[in-house]
């Protein structure tokens, strides 16, 4: 699909124009609508392009690259819209209509609501057939599903599912569910999907999440299949899109070389303390930042980098942090690398790192001692509860003993470790 304009909606208002720079960097314009509903300076759209504000088009860029694939997803996304990979304007008029959070991008002056929008139902042997072909290109099998995209370097499909399957989603419907493959079942990664069920299940537990994943066996395939936390079914039975945005995306990061998305050596971003600025940019306290790290330190979460933290941003502008997603155990694998994706109290290591730098971390965003003390307390006894009682529910085949006692040994110890300095 190419296009020299763009509309870019948000909550039923048409937010701003797209257009291309000389340079084929998208360049962005408010609209009065916008201006009008908001104001100028709010932060519905991104912390990073407030409302009415000039925006500038590498801004623009970061912002709109933060809903695209990454390294050879993004290549074999750009294959099926017939552009260059580098051609985020030209990915952006593709995929537009569905991408993560509530915005929706369309064609100049073309109705964000689809006229031809449709589920269409799958058996599970086309089902895997998409998933199975997704490392290779997109996963669209024929011209009459829609555009759909996700940040991220691991192969997905997306489609939405009622009462009686998976359907696909044709002529701009929105997806729900996300559906990736496991890793090799030889391989020191085999579980990944299995403790990340698990982790997202303890989040719903102590409150840091709403998502119920699942694993599904698709002939001798395995994969996670995962709601969107970004959809909500209204009671008209539509699908409703929640605004969100990434970290990466909030403080212009660019991803385009994956290795920035993670905290290393003496890099000041992204960190934990960009993550607590943005929640602060928009009145809101860091306390559910500060359960959020806790929660994937203590479970041995290698991989809670820029792109796996994010914001919903709601239609008044409210800012709050986004469910705990993309939350694994890797602590007990034996390949594991043992530092966190971002650093904690400037450290890089999980072995040097205990509760005393959890307080120390979120001191420097302002958090006050005793209330950070609480939280982290609360966090860990929750979590080990959390822990014990899914392990008694049996629900989790695949994830091994060793990796159960390593989890709730390292819990264990934590919680004695926060006892001692509370």
């Amino acid at each position: 699909m190419t296009a020299d304009a763009l509309d870019l909606w948000l909550y039923d208002t048409r937010a701003a124009r797209l257009t291309r720079t000389r340079r084929d960097l998208p360049q962005l314009e408010w609209t009065t609508e916008a201006i009008d509903r908001w104001g100028e300076g709010s932060r519905v759209v991104s912390n990073l392009l407030p409302v009415g504000a000039h925006a500038y088009p590498g801004a623009v860029k970061a912002f709109l690259d933060g809903y695209l694939p990454e390294g050879q997803s993004r290549t074999h996304h750009a294959v099926e819209a017939g552009v260059d990979s580098d051609d985020t304007f030209g990915l952006i008029a593709t995929y537009g209509r569905d991408i993560a959070g509530a915005i929706i991008v369309v064609g100049e002056d073309a109705s964000p609501t689809p006229a031809h929008a449709q589920y269409v139902p799958l058996d599970q042997t086309y089902v895997a057939e998409r998933l199975s072909k997704a490392s290779r290109h997109t996963g669209r099998l024929d011209a009459r599903d829609s555009f759909s995209s996700l940040p991220g370097m691991v192969p997905k499909i997306l489609l939405h599912r009622d009462e009686q399957g998976w359907l696909a989603c044709r002529g701009g419907a929105p997806s729900t569910w996300i559906i990736k493959r496991s890793h090799d079942a030889d391989g020191p990664a085999a579980d990944v999907i299995d403790t990340e069920v698990l982790a997202l299940a303890c989040a719903a537990r102590i409150g840091l999440g709403n998502i119920t994943a699942e694993i599904l066996h698709l002939g001798d395939m395995r994969a996670i299949a995962v709601p969107r936390y970004d959809r909500r079914v209204l009671a008209d039975g539509t699908i409703g899109r929640v605004h969100q945005e990434d970290l990466a995306q909030a403080i212009g990061l660019n991803t385009g070389d994956a290795n920035r998305k993670l905290q290393r050596g003496a890099a000041t971003m992204p960190s934990l303390g960009h993550a607590a600025r943005v929640l602060e940019a928009s009145g809101s306290t860091t306390d559910p930042l500060l359960a959020l790290v806790t929660f994937n330190f203590a479970l041995g979460n290698t991989d809670m980098h820029a792109k796996n933290l994010s914001f919903l941003r709601s239609p008044t502008g409210r800012v709050i942090l986004a469910p705990a997603y993309d939350v694994s155990m890797h602590l007990h694998a034996p390949d594991h690398n043992g530092q966190v994706a971002m650093q904690i109290n400037g450290k890089n290591y999980f072995d040097d790192i205990g509760v005393s730098d959890l307080q120390a971390e979120s001191r420097s965003w302002g958090l006050p001692v005793p209330r950070a003390t609480a939280t982290i307390v609360e966090t860990l006894a929750s979590l080990g509860a959390a822990l014990l009682a899914e392990r008694e529910t049996g629900s989790h085949p695949g994830v091994t003993e060793h990796a159960w006692d390593h989890v709730q040994a390292r819990v264990e110890a934590l919680v004695r470790d926060a006892s001692d300095r509370s």
